[in-house]
């Protein structure tokens, strides 16, 4: 019972659950006593204004952060009382201050947080400004709500400070157990085998993970110096640079697996193969739970008995007559076993080391720090994106009229309780239509469901204490399906609404309205991404596929420069690395999000999934080259690696050209080279080495580039040239 209890605790939905429980029984519990009914709303209100504005962060960054929310809550509350009576200003503020808001947000996700906690604040302080006994009311028990959550939250991290950071580590894990599992679907030996259905979840598993250790390296940078992180976090530091190692090995490929899967359609050493990476996988959730209990890992003999039985089967396929059990390609295609063998077993050694502190060498020791730190980088972060090209800028336009269009609705038709629509539209307005619509579905089922739940509960619990317990229920479940299930959330949130408006006697009064508010809010949100500045998908999806290649094209540069120097996990090294899976993550994300656009506005759509396919494909490739890194001494054969990597750099090149919109006339297409393609070739027939690896690599990448061309061309017709001066958020 007591490591069950730890392993609630240590979840993140759970943990955070208890907290919000503990504040809102804080509120409830003494408005109740002291029969201070005209509290309630405002002071909850500000402990959700509060949540939903925090972001993790050390804790004196969170102090920080805090001390600027409730300066910004001040400032946004007191704007919305001073410039309630005059409605011309108001929605003049109300517009440059939601542009200015969110365009706080191309500093860093904590100023986004605070941004949309502000914009959101003002709008609770419009739904009570009408009843509001003086100018001071709402703004001072709005902050004192808000105020009152931020205590609670940082008594709360004092007692389980490395809480965060054990969290993301774990997810980390969970996620790379995801991964696993896609991989191993690979290895069933069909005769038939199709990879691009399991390339394409393979890709989404991969994005997944990717998002874990993004969210892990930033939950470690907001508790560095610059990059730099404390003694106290070390371990964390270790487990995260192990979790890269591990990914950048189970990304990769070596071969065709569906030529591994002819060849060995009668052996059981795919399947071995494939156990091997699901016990992998299961090992991984063992470590994720072992992080998640902070305790030390104790890594299970499965993967390693897994090991031993594959290493015997490949030994008895290479001490059998191989042409009569597997086929005339067998020869080759054992070697590709072999390199499978040796990459997992590298990850198996990597679980062994997890423990070992000293596994991070001196070069790891810095993590790549992006955020701005200064007054002046900061508006230069801001300026960059004050360009149409920029998506938060569109976002800010959007919104801000958006929102002064809903206010226009409710003082045309003297909506009393019409600042819901003002609400709504501002959950449900998005930087992109797939997510906004995602959203405006949830919101609507969400809002429908709680008015049908609500308005029986208001009968059947008329008692002032029964709706108190329903309110912090309510409160409770809204922030535990918050992220996992925002059609619950809505729900929930709703019945808070309705039970806190039932403290002053109007509960059934808004039933209607809200219902009404929202469909008004979600129609001005979808009209908002649809109409102003829309950011279609299939519009822009060149430039994510450019930069796909680009950062793949770097990444290769990194790992080929490897083979001279021998292997290091440098910071650039790093950076490459992250950066190819980034946007590898970002183009599967703008593909699926064309997908739930309207039919009209998508566009080579089976085109799209190929080329995503091949991008994964060709990142696997170079991923499987960094995995396998060591020095080369040769002379001829970095030649012959130098050569090859020239005509492919050049490729990549002139695909980002091509994609990116550039003139491509005044650029020259690399005509392909036959004698590069033999040598390549004829290396693969060698004895098994790095040397033959990294060779078969080229040349697998090397027979990728014209169907890319050709994808590439079908493309290049209908494109917008890049904005030079576009920078990507961080």
């Amino acid at each position: 019972m007591s490591q069950q209890f730890q392993l609630y605790w240590a979840n993140k939905t759970f943990n955070y659950s208890i907290l919000i429980l503990i504040t809102l029984l804080g509120v409830v519990i003494p408005c109740w006593y002291f029969n201070l009914k005209t509290l309630i709303i405002p002071l909850i209100l500000g402990v959700i204004a509060a949540a939903l504005s925090e972001s993790d962060d050390s804790f004196t960054g969170r102090l920080k952060a805090i001390l600027l929310t409730l300066f910004c809550f001040a400032i946004a509350s007191l704007s919305v009382e001073l410039l309630f009576p005059y409605p011309l200003f108001f929605v003049l503020g109300l517009a440059l201050s939601s542009f200015g808001f969110i365009m706080l947000g191309a500093i860093g996700p904590r100023y986004a947080s605070i941004a949309f906690g502000s914009i959101l604040i003002a709008i609770y302080t419009m739904l009570g400004a009408q009843e509001s006994p003086n100018l001071w009311f709402q703004p001072t028990w709005l902050l004192c709500g808000a105020a009152w959550y931020f205590v609670m939250s940082m008594l709360w991290q004092g007692m389980a400070p490395s809480q965060p950071i054990q969290q993301s580590a774990a997810n980390v894990f969970f996620r790379l157990a995801d991964y696993l599992d896609a991989k191993s679907q690979l290895f069933h030996p069909l005769s038939n085998l199709t990879p691009q259905p399991h390339r394409l979840a393979e890709a989404k598993y991969n994005s997944a993970t990717v998002d874990a250790l993004n969210q892990c390296k930033n939950t470690l940078l907001s508790r560095s110096k610059r990059g730099h992180i404390h003694s106290s976090h070390r371990r964390f530091l270790t487990i995260y640079f192990l979790a890269q190692d591990i990914h950048e090995r189970v990304s990769s490929s070596h071969y065709r697996y569906q030529e591994l899967a002819q060849d060995f359609q009668r052996s059981d050493v795919m399947f071995r193969f494939k156990y091997l990476l699901e016990t992998q996988a299961k090992a991984c959730r063992e470590l994720a739970q072992s992080i998640q209990l902070n305790e030390e890992y104790q890594h299970s003999g499965d993967s390693i008995v897994a090991l031993d039985e594959l290493q015997s089967s490949i030994q008895y396929l290479r001490d059998t007559d191989i042409r009569n059990v597997t086929g005339d390609s067998s020869r080759i295609s054992l070697a590709q076993l072999g390199y499978l063998f040796n990459n997992l077993t590298m990850v198996e050694k990597l679980f062994s080391s997890i423990n070992q502190n000293d596994s991070v060498a001196q070069e790891d020791d810095q993590l790549d720090d992006t955020d701005p730190h200064t007054l002046k980088a900061m508006w230069l972060r801001i300026k960059a994106n004050f360009n149409k090209d920029s998506i938060l800028f569109r976002h800010a336009i959007r919104l801000s009229l958006a929102l002064s269009l809903g206010y226009g609705i409710i003082q045309s038709l003297g909506l009393e309780r019409g600042y819901w629509i003002l609400l709504t539209t501002l959950f449900v307005c998005q930087p992109n239509y797939s997510a906004t619509r995602q959203k405006l579905t949830s919101r609507v089922i969400g809002t429908i469901a709680g008015l049908l739940v609500g308005v029986p509960l208001l009968t059947v619990f008329p008692s002032q204490e029964s709706q108190l317990v329903f309110i912090v229920l309510s409160g409770l479940l809204f922030f535990a399906f918050r992220i996992n299930n925002y059609s619950y959330a809505t729900g929930f949130i709703t019945l808070l609404v309705l039970f806190c408006f039932n403290q002053l006697g109007e509960g059934y009064a808004v039933v209607l309205p809200r219902l009404a508010d929202t469909l008004i809010g979600c129609a001005l949100a979808v009209g908002a991404v649809s109409l102003i500045l829309p950011d279609w998908q299939s519009k822009r999806l060149h430039r994510v596929m450019a930069d796909a290649l680009k950062s793949n094209n770097s990444y290769l540069a990194q790992v080929i420069g490897q083979y001279r120097i021998g292997k290091k996990d440098s910071l650039n090294y790093r950076i490459a690395r992250r950066q190819a899976h980034n946007h590898d993550a970002a183009l599967n994300a703008a593909i699926n999000a064309m997908l739930v656009e309207p039919g009209r506005y998508r566009g080579a759509v089976e085109e799209s999934f190929r080329f995503l396919t091949l991008n994964h494909a060709l990142l696997s490739y170079i991923s499987a080259m960094g995995a396998h890194r060591s020095r080369i001494d040769d002379e001829s054969t970095h030649q012959l690696i130098l050569e090859a990597h020239r005509f492919i750099h050049q490729q990549l090149e002139s695909l980002y050209l091509k994609l990116s919109g550039s003139n491509t006339d005044t650029h020259e297409q690399p005509s392909y080279d036959s004698a590069i393609e033999k040598r390549l070739s004829e290396w693969r027939e060698e004895d098994e080495n790095s040397v033959k690896m990294i060779l078969q690599q080229l040349h697998l990448i090397y027979r990728m580039m014209p169907e890319m061309q050709s994808l590439a061309s079908k493309f290049s017709a209908r494109l917008e040239p890049i904005n030079k001066t576009d920078q990507p958020l961080n």
